[in-house]
Formats: structure tokens, C-alpha cells, sequence
């Protein structure tokens, strides 16, 4: 590892040894620690976008970076609910109603029933999946609240969450390394052009 001029790790040292420019060392820690969580909220974008069917901005919708004054460190908190099928490409399609029943009559007279239904493509590994009962309708995709009651509630159909799909150890564990290896380069690099500024060098 590159030795860094100035070591995140001793920051109470730095303060005392720069003196009158100690709050330049919070300043500098405050835009490392952003750009570290901007560097890893990136990351874990790309990540799920490699597993899931789902577009940057959807993933940045449930996203907020809280500052934490103490230590002036940044949480990435991922928030929302499970997501509504419809927003994984949901495409109509004829679904076989029951081998046994037939039409009695028109073109596919003899042929097995059948109704519209609805796939989705939820992860990118495993292709379009049926939704089973299910239909799409009014930018929906439903489906009985009991299955074999035609009459029941017709009810929208949700998938995995944003939190929950983030929660996947290689996803954290990913991030976490992201941050142990930006951190302290961004630090020093920050706290050195600050200094510079400050002392009128270029």
C-alpha cells in the first residue's frame, strides 16, 4: 500500500500538529467520507443492476445518505417497501387454463382453454418467469386474492425490496471494501489540496 501523506487514522494528531488549520482536517474528512459513500452507493448500483432488472434510477429513488455528526461519517440507507411486478418489463401472454377443458366453439374449437396472464423478468440469470394466476391491467400486474375465486379481491402483485436485495453479503461486503480502500485516499488527497489552498500554493 502506497504510504499517504496525511493518515485518516490519527486524526486527533493531525489537528494538534496543524494548529490554526485543524478544521481543515474535519473539512477534508467530511468530503472524503461523501465521496467515499457517493463511490459506494455506485458500486452497489452496478451490483444490482448485474442481478436484477432494474435501471439506476430506480435504485437511487430508495436512497438516502445520512450524515452522522459525530464522526462526521455517511450511512447509506436503503429504504421502500417490496417493489410492484410491473416495474420488471411485465409482457401479456395466453396461459393454458386447464388441459381438460376445450373451446366448444369458434376457431380454436378443441383446443385447450386458456386466458391472458403475464410474465416478468425479475433477475437477469434466470429469464422471464410466469406470474402464476395473474394478469396485467391498468399498468398493474394482479392476481385473486384466493385462487380458485374468480369473485375475489383482485390484488397487485409485488416482488423482492431494494433494501433486501442489498442486504446480500457479497453486495455489503463489496461496499464495505470499496470504502477501507477510498477513504483514506480521499482523505489525505482532500486535506493536502486544502492546505495548499490555504497557503497559497498550486
Amino acid at each position: 500500500m502506497t504510504s499517504l501523506k496525511y493518515d485518516i487514522r490519527e486524526l486527533q494528531g493531525l489537528r494538534r500538529r496543524l494548529e490554526g488549520n485543524s478544521k481543515l482536517v474535519d473539512k477534508a474528512l467530511g468530503w472524503a467520507t461523501t465521496a467515499a459513500a457517493n463511490k459506494a452507493a455506485t458500486l452497489i448500483s452496478r451490483d444490482l443492476r448485474d442481478t436484477y432488472v432494474l435501471k439506476a434510477s430506480d435504485v437511487k429513488s430508495h436512497l438516502r445518505i445520512r450524515r452522522i455528526e459525530r464522526d462526521a461519517t455517511r450511512a447509506l440507507l436503503y429504504t421502500g417497501g417490496r417493489l410492484p411486478l410491473e416495474q420488471f418489463s411485465p409482457k401479456q401472454r395466453w396461459v393454458a387454463v386447464s388441459p381438460k377443458r376445450q373451446v366448444k366453439s369458434g376457431p380454436r374449437k378443441g383446443a385447450g382453454a386458456r386466458r391472458r396472464g403475464v410474465s416478468i423478468h425479475v433477475r437477469r440469470d434466470r429469464g422471464r418467469q410466469l406470474v402464476a394466476g395473474g394478469w396485467f391491467a391498468k399498468e398493474h400486474v394482479l392476481r385473486r386474492a384466493k385462487k380458485e375465486d374468480n369473485r375475489s379481491d383482485a390484488r397487485r402483485q409485488y416482488g423482492p425490496s431494494i433494501p433486501g436485495m442489498v442486504a446480500h453479503p457479497h453486495t455489503i461486503e463489496a461496499a464495505q471494501q470499496m470504502v477501507r480502500e477510498t477513504l483514506p485516499n480521499e482523505f489525505s488527497g482532500r486535506l493536502e489540496y486544502l492546505l495548499d489552498q490555504k497557503t497559497g500554493r498550486t
